[in-house]
């Protein structure tokens, strides 16, 4: 790509002569920097490993003292803006098929897409992230991303995956917990399948695009609303093996959806609702301020409980904190 081009994208300023007129591809890692690199500069002092590994560019917010003249140095007003506009630019010349959805469809997709013959992007919410995916996009490759503003910044010729979940009908269902159930669908029966009631459309809905090519084990990747089983002790047991268990939920947009799950079909139940901080979709008097994870086990060895429901916490931590063993007392 050619510098002037470059600097049109970007609206950018040149701030010296460079005797460089092109690049081969864009960073914004300085470790993945190579001979003919852009490198899109967030810490000033990323700059001399840049160039030491050979960049031909920058694009930095500030004026810089200008080291080596041979590059070329691209002074802009927003880095963030600057990074949309140049993928947005590599990405108008593909003819992509591109879609929002919500995030539990997105995580659905990204554990089952191995199976499918589509070659599927996700769209990382990290845009830095980006660069090295596009270098790989081809023009018959499908674009899935969970953050619609990013995605119409970067291909606005986008739809919404899920238009068609409202004419999704689910027959025969049965809920045999709230973590499995069996359902029919265009005639054809599932038979206990792992998931929660309310995720059986998002999980059709990716079944269908993926022409119905699907590897149902692979569900016990999916850890929205999972339980983690545990016996009078805080140990971890087998799934559906006690009558404790805990349900973790990082991502607060699907709080109050899983609250309103619980409180409907397990309200006969005694559960705990324990948050990092207070959160207004819940009365003061329902919620538990945990604030450091370690202290999880000592609190619920003392508390009555058959579901404990935690939020602002990752699965995959609060199940690695709970596999640990607790070292013994001794007397020294």
């Amino acid at each position: 790509m050619q510098i002037s081009s470059i600097l049109d994208i970007v609206d950018g300023e040149l701030l010296n002569s460079p005797s460089i007129s092109f690049i081969y591809s864009i960073k914004t890692n300085v470790s993945k920097v190579k001979e003919g690199d852009l490198f899109i500069v967030r810490n000033k002092d990323d700059i001399q490993t840049a160039i030491n590994n050979g960049a031909f560019a920058l694009v930095l917010e500030d004026n810089h003292f200008i080291t080596d003249n041979e590059i070329a140095w691209i002074k802009v007003k927003n880095i963030n803006t600057s990074i949309i506009q140049l993928i947005r630019f590599k990405l108008a010349i593909s003819d992509l098929e591109a879609y929002y959805c919500d995030e539990v469809t997105f995580d659905l997709l990204k554990i089952f897409a191995n199976n499918s013959l589509k070659n599927i992007v996700f769209i990382p919410k990290n845009i830095d992230k980006l660069f090295k995916q596009i270098e790989d996009i081809n023009h018959d490759d499908v674009i899935i991303c969970s953050n619609k503003t990013i995605l119409d910044k970067i291909y606005p010729n986008n739809k919404s995956f899920s238009n068609n979940n409202s004419f999704i009908k689910i027959e025969n269902l049965v809920e045999h917990s709230l973590f499995e159930c069996s359902f029919s669908f265009n005639d054809i029966y599932f038979q206990k399948i792992k998931i929660p009631s309310i995720y059986i459309k998002e999980l059709i809905s990716v079944y269908k695009f993926l022409d119905y090519e699907f590897d149902f084990s692979k569900l016990k990747s999916f850890t929205n609303f999972k339980p983690i089983f545990l016996d009078k002790s805080m140990n971890l047991l087998e799934f559906g093996r006690s009558d404790k268990f805990i349900i973790c939920q990082k991502n607060i947009d699907l709080v109050k959806r899983e609250i309103s799950y619980i409180k409907t079909k397990y309200k006969y139940a005694k559960t705990l609702f324990i948050t990092s901080s207070y959160l207004d979709i819940l009365e003061i008097n329902e919620q538990i301020i945990l604030d450091n994870l370690e202290n999880l086990k000592s609190m619920l060895k003392t508390s009555s409980f058959n579901a404990v429901y935690l939020i602002n916490y990752n699965f995959d931590d609060v199940y690695d904190y709970l596999q640990k063993e607790e070292k013994p007392l001794t007397l020294f």
